[in-house]
Order: C-alpha cells, then sequence, then structure tokens
C-alpha cells in the first residue's frame, strides 16, 4: 500500500454534490458515484493521514476511479456541499447568445432577437448553479462563439464544479480557438454527409465543421455530435456511423426535430414521426440528462434565454418560469411546472425506459399529456 505518513485527498477534478442522495462527480470522466452517508462523510473530512480506520475496499475503488489520489501534503480544498432543491437541478442550458453566423433551415431559435446575455449576468449564473449541486453547464446560443465576450465566458470556466460543455456548428472553431477552449467537451453538429448537411446550413459548412471537430480532437477534447433526422439524410446514416466511429468520437446523439422557427419555412425538410422514428437506433452513448423517479423529461434540466426568462427548455422560450436576474435561478427553477408519468396517456410497458418522450413534441402532436409520436414508432407502438 503506501506509508502511513501519506495524506488522502480528494482528486482536482472530483466534486461533492449532495443531491437526492449522496454522491461524488468527476467532471472530467463524466461520472457521478452515489455514496452511503459514512461514505460522504469520509470524503467530506478530506484530506486527512491514511491510517487503520480506512475502509481498505472503499479506498482502493476511490484510487481505482480517480475520486481520491495520495499527496505527501495535505492538499486543503474547501468541500463545496449544500442541499440541492428537489428535484435537483443537475443540467443547465445557458443560451449565451442568440446570435449566428448561419441560417440553418431547421433551427427552432428562428431570427436573434435579443443579442448576448451580460457578462455579470452570465457569472451570477454560473455561481448559483454551482451553488444548486449543478453537474453539467451547456453553453449554447446561438453560436456561443459569437457572444463579444465570449473568450472571458471562457477564461471562467476554469476550475468549476461542474462540467462545460460548448454546444456549436463547429464551423468557427479554428485551431487556435481549440487551443484556447478551457471546457471540457464540445458538442458539434453534423446534419448527414456533406450535400444533406450543407442543404440546411449552407454551402461549404459540412467541410469546417469537420475541419473545426479534428482541431478540437487534436487538442485533446472530449468531442460529441448531433445529428438531426430530415428528408434528405436519410442515406447518411451508415457511412455517418462508420466515420464517427472512425475518428473517436464517443457519444453520437441523434433526434429528431421539432417543428419550430425556420422549419415552420422548410417544409421539404419535414419527415412524418412514423419515417422519421426508425433512424434513432442511430447514435451511441448517449447523454446523461435523464428523469428520474416519476417525472417525465426535464425533471433536472432548464434553461436560460439570452434576455434572462429560465424556461423548461429553450422549444418553451414563450412559456418562462420567470426572470433569473430578478427571481434568480433558484426560484425560477422551483417554478417550473412538473409533470408526472402517470399523468400521459401513455400504457405501454416502455413508459419508464422513453419517460414519455419530448413534451414539445407531444404539445405539436396533440398536447402536454399526449404521446410523442416519434418515440411511439421508434419503439413499435402507433400512438
Amino acid at each position: 500500500m503506501v506509508s502511513e505518513v501519506s495524506f488522502l485527498a480528494l482528486t482536482s477534478s472530483c466534486f461533492l454534490k449532495s443531491l437526492e442522495t449522496p454522491t461524488v462527480y468527476n467532471v472530467e470522466k463524466d461520472e457521478l458515484y452515489e455514496l452511503s452517508g459514512e461514505a460522504f462523510a469520509f470524503l467530506q473530512g478530506l484530506p486527512a493521514r491514511v491510517g487503520d480506520s480506512v475502509d481498505r475496499e472503499f479506498l482502493d475503488y476511490c484510487l481505482q476511479e480517480r475520486i481520491v489520489s495520495f499527496s505527501e501534503n495535505p492538499v486543503v480544498r474547501v468541500p463545496f456541499v449544500q442541499d440541492s432543491p428537489v428535484p435537483s437541478l443537475r443540467y443547465l442550458e445557458l443560451n449565451i447568445t442568440d446570435r449566428c453566423n448561419l441560417t440553418c433551415s431547421h433551427c427552432y431559435l428562428g431570427a436573434s432577437r435579443s443579442g448576448d446575455m451580460p457578462l455579470p449576468l452570465i457569472a451570477g449564473i454560473m455561481e448559483e448553479f454551482a451553488l444548486l449541486q449543478g453537474l453539467r453547464l451547456l453553453i449554447t446560443g446561438g453560436e456561443p462563439l459569437l457572444h463579444r465576450e465570449f473568450w472571458t465566458v471562457n477564461e471562467r470556466l476554469r476550475g468549476r464544479p461542474f462540467r462545460s460543455i460548448l454546444l456549436s456548428n463547429g464551423t468557427l472553431i479554428t485551431g487556435e480557438v481549440a487551443k484556447r477552449l478551457q471546457v471540457h467537451e464540445v458538442q458539434v453538429s453534423l446534419d448527414g454527409w456533406k450535400a444533406s448537411h450543407d442543404c440546411l446550413r449552407g454551402d461549404g459548412t459540412f467541410r469546417k465543421a469537420v475541419k473545426g471537430i479534428e482541431h478540437l480532437l487534436s487538442q485533446g477534447i472530449r468531442v460529441s455530435v448531433a445529428t438531426m433526422v430530415h428528408a434528405f439524410n436519410l442515406h447518411d446514416f451508415e457511412r455517418l456511423e462508420k466515420y464517427l466511429q472512425e475518428i473517436g468520437i464517443s457519444e453520437w446523439n441523434v433526434d429528431v426535430p421539432c417543428v419550430a422557427g425556420r422549419m415552420v419555412d422548410h417544409p421539404d425538410i419535414y419527415l412524418p414521426p412514423e419515417r422519421a422514428a426508425p433512424y434513432l437506433k442511430y447514435g451511441f452513448s448517449e447523454g446523461s440528462h435523464a428523469s428520474s423517479g416519476n417525472h417525465v423529461c426535464g425533471a433536472h434540466l432548464c434553461a436560460v434565454l439570452p434576455d434572462g426568462k429560465v424556461c423548461k427548455c429553450a422549444f418553451f422560450a414563450e412559456e418562462p418560469a420567470g426572470m433569473v436576474q430578478r427571481e434568480g435561478l433558484r426560484k425560477c427553477w422551483s417554478l417550473i411546472p412538473r409533470m408526472n408519468l402517470n399523468e400521459l396517456q401513455c400504457d405501454c410497458e416502455q413508459l419508464m425506459e422513453c419517460r414519455g418522450g419530448c413534451r414539445y413534441r407531444a404539445l405539436l402532436y396533440q398536447d402536454m399529456y399526449a404521446k410523442d409520436p416519434v418515440q411511439c414508432f421508434a419503439r413499435g407502438f402507433t400512438p
């Protein structure tokens, strides 16, 4: 083992979180570990000398998972722990701008309205999200790199007790941009191969996005990819899957767009749910923004828009729960309407798996309590 005078401390990438249950979160690995009360108390007491009182089996596990490490001197870190709200706010979509360098045909946001979120507001939201025990901060837009003070925002991400993910179209990510980024992950949109991607996002955008991915990977930044199923990319999925696996993409999220924003004016893009749903079989290592307990989608997620509105997600921009600069993030989170699985008009045995799907899609299909037709068809049911 080690000398009895060794000190034990949490690794720099791990943070204690008091969620519905005690946990420790590794922001680098994006791993959340549930703890017993005894284990949580032990980790709260670090740094400490290693003695006979340590549970060796638990210690070996923590060392293996790189939750703790040894050092010759005590590494003091103030535990950043207070009780979270219930349900906990784990994932925050922070829309720092609605300006974009592209005018994608399927963009649900439509035209820019409010521009950039003020830097002091961004800083305050990040502080409060940390206090609320947040896990993943999704920095999005618009194209977030267009925020006038993006690089200041970028620098303020250092050392935060949450994982930061930049959502980008990839076209502005040069080698220099990739070198300067402080985020843990970048999600880049690829909506098919060259022709089918460019027909939605503009000529040359596929080439630029792929180049951006290459720059990110060369800097050791984890890259995930998001793909929307549309009428012009159905023949691309096998080729895209092979390519993403070859270059080492560890997460590929495939979804069906909702008819909102600019897509309303481009009906040729749209596929009916029964045609689009089978393509959800593609994708791998889906993100961890799931609900829990008896809650439907969004149980642990909300969005803050550039003007400070807080809503269930950006699709519900016209139904804000409050203004973050007025009520604060905790209060706004408490005001977001909750829905339970047993309130839905769903009766299949896979309800606990799909969690009712997307409520905005259900609303477009019928109402907030209706079935999500995409999820139904994807699982072999007719809604």
